[in-house]
């Protein structure tokens, strides 16, 4: 797990600068663009198949890289919230198929894509299988990431509980996803502990009972 924690880590620091990379590229074109059409009264038309196509690549891997995140993507924990931990793991298994089902059937379409189309874009003329190869990266890295994203979860939910959770620094809370039920209950504990003795008084000292003091006074 660690080894591929590791991979992970490497992948997502290259898709992170090609994130950045494709976004500044679209920027410097988009904005040149706009300049070249208005300054220059003429526009740059090959503009629009790079930046629709940059685009494509954008969405496919920025949705890879939010997936290893719990809340990366878009969701609702409704559900999730109101059942146990035994039936939370059960949604999540579910989930975690049904992305997996469709980030597989994404690359093969993206493939067959590939493989079919022989067409020339009409400007710039680059083949359009280049332009379906971001629809196969991205159909990857979201496959790999929702796996790193499930290994975590699951190893998380094995090796932690609750009363652990109250011990722990909190570093290493923060980067655990607490529940509505598992927040109300450790509330609720931190109520009880600070709740005063009934046989102390609000220095700590033992509160002696009024019978004794009334003898010591006669």
């Amino acid at each position: 797990m660690k080894a591929y924690r590791k991979f992970m880590n490497a992948v997502t620091k290259i898709e992170e600068f090609v994130l950045c990379a494709a976004m500044i590229l679209v920027l410097v074109l988009t904005f040149g663009n706009v300049i070249a059409r208005k300054v220059f009264m003429h526009s740059w038309g090959f503009t629009e198949e790079i930046t629709v196509a940059v685009f494509v690549l954008i969405s496919m891997l920025g949705s890879g890289v939010a997936a290893q995140e719990d809340g990366g993507l878009v969701g609702l924990s409704l559900i999730p919230d109101r059942v146990g931990p035994r039936s939370r793991k059960i949604l999540r298994l579910i989930s975690w198929i049904c992305s997996m089902i469709y980030s597989a059937v994404l690359t093969w379409e993206g493939i067959g894509r590939m493989i079919a189309d022989h067409t020339l874009t009409p400007i710039l003329h680059i083949p359009k299988m280049w332009f379906w190869l971001f629809i196969v990266v991205g159909g990857i890295s979201l496959l790999l990431h929702l796996t790193c994203n499930f290994i975590h979860a699951m190893r998380g939910a094995e090796q932690k509980t609750v009363p652990e959770a109250a011990d722990r620094p909190v570093s290493e809370a923060v980067n655990r996803p607490v529940s509505e039920a598992e927040s109300r209950t450790l509330a609720e504990k931190k109520m009880q502990d600070a709740k005063p003795s009934k046989m102390s008084d609000p220095s700590g000292a033992p509160r002696a009972k009024s019978g004794q003091e009334g003898g010591k006074r006669q």
